[in-house]
């Protein structure tokens, strides 16, 4: 399996989407994508149905890892909150996920309030600095990629975001991703890219393509919601047709065969290895 590193070098950007269970995963690789992600939003709803709220520990996240970095076969990157508390704490998260198989981590500075207000207290940076240092020296390969999230745009403005991933790249993280829920203005975007020496992450934001983030300096595009908001369409449409016709017979041309989806989850090299074991005829 190529490395987190090798896959950015071969894309402009990478295109990086959500897993959340073995389907998911499954598709991932099966569409071809070189990397995956594996967030708390995305962990929260589809496990506990609970937003995205720091409700979701460390074990949560390597759990996750655990089961669908195999299914994917492609380098994890990790939502790794805030390392769910101090540097020490970082320290374990690191470790922890790092032993799941994921293939790099983000660390955020957030302190709390994300998601329920667009100014979520942020932690100073100092403190924020500690919690990269920590978590690069607790990883075991280099290969294990720390990337730096600042959330400080929407608190501080996008110039002093855009300052602390800068001081978070000193400190030696591997990437800078600098989340917010509307795009930096262009200045903040230039300086970013023109004193980055390392991969830039972003999120996909409405309205923009993945093109349009690289023209903005990201090297990655995090699709950090698509695969359960799509999930969650699809399920609700097909929920309300059995609800209001006791039936879900006009469904069944859009979704194919039960047969398609065995062979999707791979029935027939189980059917194999069933024959070569003298299980089956």
């Amino acid at each position: 399996m190529t490395t987190l590193r090798e896959a950015l070098g071969r894309n402009q950007p990478l295109i990086i989407p959500s897993i959340y269970d073995g389907m998911s995963a499954l598709l991932v690789r099966e569409a071809g994508f070189q990397a995956a992600y594996i967030g708390s939003y995305a962990t929260g709803a589809t496990k506990y149905g609970l937003p995205d709220i720091g409700y979701i520990g460390l074990e949560d996240m390597a759990d996750q890892v655990r089961r669908l970095a195999p299914v994917a076969g492609v380098p994890i990157v990790v939502d790794g909150e805030g390392g769910w508390g101090n540097p020490l704490h970082v320290a374990r998260a690191v470790q922890v996920l790092e032993r799941a198989g994921a293939a790099a981590v983000h660390i955020e500075d957030h302190d709390f309030g994300k998601h329920l207000t667009m100014r979520p207290r942020v932690l100073p940076v100092d403190q924020a600095v500690e919690k990269i240092k920590a978590a690069l020296d607790a990883r075991t390969s280099d290969d294990f990629m720390v990337i730096a999230r600042t959330d400080a745009a929407g608190v501080e403005g996008p110039a002093a975001a855009v300052d602390r991933a800068l001081a978070y790249q000193d400190a030696g993280a591997d990437g800078l991703f600098v989340a917010s829920p509307q795009p930096l203005d262009d200045a903040s975007y230039r300086r970013l890219r023109s004193e980055a020496r390392v991969p830039v992450f972003a999120i996909d934001l409405p309205g923009q393509s993945a093109a349009d983030h690289a023209r903005q300096g990201a090297d990655a595009v995090i699709y950090f919601a698509l695969a359960h908001v799509a999930a969650k369409a699809g399920m609700e449409a097909a929920y309300k047709v059995l609800a209001k016709e006791a039936s879900a017979v006009s469904l069944e041309a859009n979704f194919g065969s039960l047969w398609d989806f065995d062979d999707f989850l791979g029935i027939a090299q189980a059917r194999e290895a069933a024959m070569r074991h003298a299980l089956i005829e």
